[in-house]
């Protein structure tokens, strides 16, 4: 949870005293550890796909917040982006009053589904304990809707999906690219059957991991901020086509990769990147309309006190160039 008060006097200090953006080091907050999902910008900087601009990509990992961590960054004089979803910058946006702006999207389409033990016709179904990751609950309960307190107990379910397996839970999260390809090997070796559902099915189509910065940063600092989107999506399109290789790279900075689970990971990320619109407009398309519906479910759940004008929440100056193969 964020703290209010210390974010707005952060952002406070940016806005009184603008030359602490003056430094030159550029530091992306990423949500997620080193993984082929997540791994564009460390294989951009070791490509040499940023040009001259110095980057630090920094890990994340559960509790971490990208969004505390980039307002921290910018009030120690760092030039600062992150990588969070979207659903987590519209609310800082909304309920903290920070200038968040993406820039960019990593997947046009959510990596989430609902794994179960039992089939899921409608939103009734969901009932009980339901695991899944702190910060990434949006999805679910604007699938419940208002009142989603009364329907579920939402539960950490860390960092993989054993408790789920174990049969102590009903209902956990899985990521087409990691979890749900564990699913599908571990329930097979039980001998089970478990079910699987897309938040499509409930009218929930939202974006995943989008690439943010402040409205002052792409104020003053336009062409960095075409550099590092352009730099960030030219490192994803080098290693959906050199898997093997980019696997080597990534594997210098996190040690403990292992190699079947990056390699399951290239698939499920090429469909999830790659879309009609990204095709046409290049990797990283911000897709308007998906900004709008998840403004509009987020507000008809009650998660936003009133709807935004989410038009500020993102912006289409930045188009990567990069087109998929």
């Amino acid at each position: 949870m964020m703290n209010r008060h210390w974010l707005l006097a952060s952002l406070f200090l940016l806005i009184v005293n603008p030359s602490l953006l003056s430094a030159q080091e550029v530091v992306v907050h990423e949500a997620w550890g080193v993984h082929m999902e997540t791994g564009g910008g460390w294989i951009a900087a070791e490509k040499g796909f940023y040009g001259n601009v110095k980057m630090n990509e920094d890990q994340g990992g559960l509790g971490v917040s990208p969004i505390q961590n980039v307002v921290h960054s910018l009030k120690q004089g760092k030039l600062a982006f992150g990588v969070d979803y979207p659903e987590n910058i519209l609310r800082a946006r909304e309920k903290e009053r920070i200038d968040l702006v993406a820039v960019s999207v990593d997947l046009q389409s959510s990596a989430m589904r609902i794994i179960s033990w039992k089939p899921i016709i409608s939103s009734r179904d969901i009932k009980g304990v339901f695991g899944i990751w702190p910060g990434l609950d949006v999805k679910i309960k604007c699938v419940i809707g208002k009142g989603w307190e009364k329907q579920l107990i939402i539960q950490n379910q860390g960092e993989d999906i054993r408790l789920w397996l174990a049969g102590g839970w009903p209902f956990s999260s899985a990521m087409t690219y990691h979890e749900l390809i564990t699913a599908q090997r571990e329930v097979k070796r039980m001998g089970k059957t478990f079910y699987t559902i897309d938040y499509k099915h409930f009218g929930i189509n939202w974006m995943d991991l989008a690439l943010f910065t402040t409205g002052d940063v792409i104020k003053k600092y336009p062409s960095l901020v075409q550099a590092i989107v352009t730099g960030r999506y030219r490192g994803f399109q080098w290693a959906l086509e050199n898997p093997r290789e980019s696997f080597e790279i990534l594997k210098k900075i996190r040690e403990d990769l292992d190699f079947v689970r990056e390699m399951d990971a290239v698939s499920p990320l090429m469909f999830l990147m790659i879309s009609p619109e990204t095709k046409k407009q290049g990797l990283g398309y911000v897709l308007p309309q998906k900004w709008g519906k998840l403004a509009r479910d987020m507000f008809k759940a009650g998660l936003l006190e009133q709807m935004p004008d989410v038009r500020k929440t993102y912006t289409e100056r930045f188009p990567s160039g990069v087109m998929p193969k």
